[in-house]
């Protein structure tokens, strides 16, 4: 209710209506990076030295951390894991839709948090948007704040940076 009324005030202001979807646009490193970051980055971050002096490389050759790392990763069929435009053909998005016990399911249980199903939605109604990265280009600490204590997030809830 609130927001129509406030859709009939801008217009009655004369407020053009791209300025109103410009309002609604999703964050990419405000509102989808953390929880990307805190489900996938753990095991598909740039490659880096672990503290026994080992070199890490991200699994399946998949970098999350970075816009270049998103765009171009691909499945095991060669196809690109998110497609601009298109939530049903990114393969980023379906494998955390899958069932938990499914071999396919990403994040695998345990290893990192679910993302929850308003993430699913906010993450699906950015794909929709066309995927859109703002002036995020990278993490710059990829392996900082990745600590998890094993409790899921309430359901219904979405992790973001402030």
């Amino acid at each position: 209710m609130r927001k129509n009324i406030l859709i009939l005030t801008l217009l009655g202001l004369g407020v053009p209506a791209a300025s109103l979807q410009a309002e609604e646009k999703i964050d990419f490193a405000t509102q989808i990076y953390p929880f990307v970051k805190s489900g996938c980055v753990k095991c598909h971050a740039p490659a880096y030295e672990d503290e026994r002096g080992r070199t890490r490389k991200p699994k399946a050759d998949i970098v999350f951390a970075t816009k270049e790392g998103i765009l171009t990763a691909e499945d095991e069929d060669g196809e690109l894991v998110l497609v601009p435009g298109k939530p049903d053909e990114s393969r980023m998005l379906e494998v955390t839709l899958l069932p938990i016990d499914d071999e396919y399911h990403f994040p695998p249980e345990g290893k990192s948090p679910q993302w929850t199903d308003a993430e699913k939605e906010l993450f699906a109604k950015w794909i929709e948007q066309g995927a859109e990265f703002g002036d995020w280009t990278e993490d710059p600490a990829p392996q900082e704040g990745l600590d998890w204590d094993g409790k899921e997030k309430e359901p219904g809830t979405v992790e973001t940076f402030e």
